[in-house]
């Protein structure tokens, strides 16, 4: 208001800035009829790769952090709930990032897994008018000291999703609950011997609610009219140092100790918890870093515009082929991946390409 009235005083007074302000709005006007398009993504441009540098399990200070990207987050909502009956279809792809590292030859189970490092879980109850579903992804950096990252990710959502098919899942109300109780079977049947993992897991309810709970650097995003508009935090202790889930035993805590460094141990507890209100017609996507640390999220707006039309059609094909173009991208030597930029923004040194990682998508689409 008060910038409004200053105009018209002041154009009143001078009629040489009359027509220079009217001269600027004409350009204005012509701007985008000159210049159809001046937006350029960033992501598409190419320059040269750099070593894989994989996810770590210790933290010198043995304390938790908050995210380390920058990436812009919404935060947790709550929105009143509809009246009108929700059903979800869904999808998953996933694709393993090339094993033929010497440290993978004698991790048989791991070279097995056609997930690679990653896993995921997916329930469906009445006739898919109720959806639990989650993606965990094995800490990698434990393979290099021969033990298998895909053990405790594999084990833990075996655990979440024989939980939420069964009667038990009526003592369950949350997401989060749903973690605690499996993180603690998976302990105390002890099948996984060593290892870490991060995890998200969501609940979409029959009246339309998302509640998710997320530990780590794996991601949630929902997509309305191709728009980005509600998407999770990552939880990480430093760089490509996430959240994590551990089993380890009691020697190996010793050693390090003795060593002045510690394993990052978190607990379910230390999941974020969101809830969201979906409306028909949005695409939820869940997704393992292998996404995240290679494309942003405006990526993901475009291609779910691109495949608008298929994705009514076959939300399965259109799934895979998401993940195709992202694996293609990991591989890109000339591809500026936002890990390489962070990589550049923390070492001062020119990297470039993308992050080969296991990939992991679900897909999920609201009807």
């Amino acid at each position: 208001m008060f910038a409004a009235t200053g105009l018209r005083t002041t154009v009143r007074q001078s009629p040489l800035l009359f027509y220079s302000m009217f001269t600027l709005l004409a350009l204005a006007l012509l701007i985008p009829i000159l210049i159809p398009s001046l937006e350029y993504n960033f992501n598409r441009t190419c320059t040269q790769w750099y070593p894989l540098t994989k996810r770590s399990f210790t933290s010198a200070s043995g304390t938790n952090g908050n995210g380390h990207y920058n990436y812009s987050t919404n935060q947790s909502s709550s929105y009143s709930t509809s009246a009108s009956p929700f059903s979800y279809k869904t999808a998953v792809a996933y694709q393993p990032k090339d094993r033929d590292d010497q440290i993978y030859r004698n991790l048989k189970d791991s070279l097995a897994s056609p997930t690679g490092e990653d896993n995921y879980f997916i329930t469906s109850l009445d006739n898919n008018d109720e959806i639990f579903a989650a993606v965990a992804d094995g800490v990698g950096g434990w393979a290099e000291r021969n033990y298998d990252s895909s053990a405790i990710s594999r084990e833990l959502c075996k655990a979440m999703g024989q939980l939420t098919s069964s009667s038990s899942i009526n003592k369950v109300t949350t997401p989060k609950q749903v973690l605690e109780v499996s993180f603690q079977k998976i302990k105390d049947d002890k099948i996984v011997q060593v290892g870490g993992t991060t995890a998200i897991v969501a609940h979409f309810q029959k009246d339309g609610v998302l509640k998710v709970a997320n530990l780590g650097d794996s991601w949630c995003g929902v997509f309305r009219n191709e728009t980005l508009v509600f998407q999770t935090k990552l939880q990480t202790v430093g760089f490509n140092a996430p959240y994590q889930l551990s089993i380890i035993p009691d020697s190996l805590l010793k050693e390090a100790a003795l060593k002045g460094s510690s394993y990052i141990q978190n607990v379910p507890s230390d999941a974020d918890e969101y809830t969201f209100q979906l409306q028909k017609n949005d695409i939820v996507m869940m997704a393992t870093d292998g996404v995240t640390d290679n494309i942003i999220t405006d990526d993901i707006s475009l291609f779910l515009k691109d495949e608008s039309a298929q994705i009514q059609k076959n939300l399965q094909n259109v799934t895979e082929k998401f993940v195709k173009k992202v694996v293609a991208l990991s591989k890109d030597p000339n591809y500026p991946s936002l890990f390489s930029q962070e990589l550049s923004k923390l070492t001062g040194k020119p990297y470039r390409g993308g992050k080969e990682d296991d990939i992991t998508v679900v897909v999920v689409k609201v009807e």
